[in-house]
């Protein structure tokens, strides 16, 4: 991908509404495996469905709007993200938007996990937003097997009061997130850095010790001591989608957009990798470590 504006999980995720049934959900994103017969005599699992379930229940509940669904990892890994009807502009035309991700890494499917996050269209790329809300839930909608007939347990499979309440709870302590976000992000945009500064702050976030030992880092530093991550970085403060806005244009905003367009997009061998490491791995620290940065320039 070519210093483009495309959506990060284009081809891996698809648009959706909670018009469809948890089925057609399956099928959408198709991880509809348990179709075949089951050789073993149980009743096939109606994981996925199930969670597709919760899904729903919870952004319902949060009053979301669900937008995409996708799977990663050949279906190992399925997500969701909810509009959440918010958004900020940095500077008139720097629009970011809020969002709730619910994702099951558990092949079982017996929890969920939730996140907040902000999508920044002008390069479509990614933040996720740290809250006080409780990260994981029990798969209230996810029946086991039984002994005897009819094999599948009757749990609830609806959300009971107690469980409405932990979910308006969570997505409310994720609006205020997103809120302190949007106050950290325009003071981002409103802080001025020059090339020395922008230089220093992606050796920062990718090589720490190297940063260490330079006192100046110019081109010769960077053809010498660069490596590829932070060669895509310094590239990306000034190339990546959306950096000539003003609000990003040589700002502390900017850098750290240029490290979440570089991770999103530039970093992996395969979109399917570089989001997995993106939202679940390594690299979300590196997100993490780059927006604490940013507000110490």
């Amino acid at each position: 991908m070519e210093w483009s504006s495309e959506t990060p999980w284009e081809g891996i995720g698809v648009a959706a509404s909670v018009i469809l049934s948890p089925a057609e959900m399956v099928s959408k994103v198709n991880i509809d495996f348990e179709i075949s017969r089951v050789t073993s005599g149980m009743p096939k699992s109606f994981a996925n469905e199930e969670m597709f379930k919760f899904f729903k229940f919870f952004i319902q509940h949060g009053n979301a709007e669900l937008e995409t669904i996708g799977a990663l990892a050949n279906g190992r890994v399925v997500w969701a993200l909810a509009s959440l009807n918010e958004e900020f502009t940095l500077k008139e035309t720097d629009t970011v938007k809020s969002y709730l991700m619910l994702s099951s890494r558990d092949e079982k499917r017996d929890t969920v996990e939730i996140c907040f996050t902000a999508v920044r269209p002008a390069g479509n790329n990614t933040f996720q937003v740290t809250s006080k809300a409780r990260t994981t839930f029990k798969n209230v909608c996810r029946r086991t097997f039984t002994n005897e007939f009819p094999f599948m347990s009757p749990k609830a499979e609806k959300f009971d009061e107690d469980m409405v309440k932990r979910t308006e709870k969570a997505v409310r302590l994720g609006r205020e997130a997103i809120a302190n976000f949007c106050s950290s992000a325009e003071r981002l945009a409103n802080k001025k850095v020059d090339d020395q500064v922008a230089n220093r702050y992606m050796f920062d976030v990718f090589q720490p010790n190297a940063a260490d030992k330079l006192n100046v880092i110019g081109d010769k530093e960077i053809n010498s001591l660069a490596e590829k991550n932070t060669r895509i970085g310094i590239e990306a403060i000034k190339r990546a989608p959306g950096q000539d806005l003003e609000s990003a244009h040589m700002t502390a905003w900017g850098l750290l957009n240029a490290v979440s367009y570089t991770i999103d997009h530039r970093i992996g061998g395969s979109q399917d990798s570089r989001l997995r490491v993106a939202w679940f791995g390594p690299n979300a620290k590196i997100k993490q470590r780059a927006l604490k940065l940013a507000l110490e320039l």
